[in-house]
Order: structure tokens, then sequence, then C-alpha cells
């Protein structure tokens, strides 16, 4: 036990969340999309996604297919995911 009164568990390291990206999915506008995924796997991520898109009445991946991309939350960076530029 730390300290602080909290227990470690090393088991925990290895359920830390993933973050996607996604620039390609249904949109309602030709200037393009963004979405950003917080999930388990690429899996979950895709079941999330689709989700959220099938709330906006927007096609799920099933219907129009679309790209994850896992971001390497272990390394520093900026993603810029859409400029504005189409």
């Amino acid at each position: 036990m730390s300290s602080f009164g909290v227990s470690f568990n090393p088991m925990k390291i290895h359920n830390r969340m993933k973050v996607f990206v996604c620039t390609d999915h249904d949109n309602r506008w030709p200037t393009g999309c963004a979405s950003v995924v917080v999930a388990k796997d690429e899996a979950d991520a895709t079941e999330l996604l689709d989700v959220g898109l099938t709330k906006r009445g927007l096609k799920p991946s099933s219907e129009e297919p679309y790209t994850l991309i896992e971001i390497d939350t272990d390394m520093r960076g900026a993603y810029i995911l859409h400029d504005g530029e189409y």
C-alpha cells in the first residue's frame, strides 16, 4: 500500500485505454471530419464510433468503411486531424 492509502495493482497497467483517431468516416459536409475514440482496443473503438455515428444519423463502418489510427500515447506529439483544407 502506498503512503496515500492506495494499493498499487501492476495488472492495471495492462488495462490502459488506447486512443484512436479517424478522419475518414461518414460525415455531413464535404470538408471532412475528425473523431477521437478512447477504447480498450480497435474492435472496441469501432463499436463506440459506430454507435456515435449512428446516433447522429451517419453510417457505421459496415456501410461506410473508415480507418482508425492508434495514437502512441507514450510519445509526445501533436496531431492535426483536420486543418480545414479540402
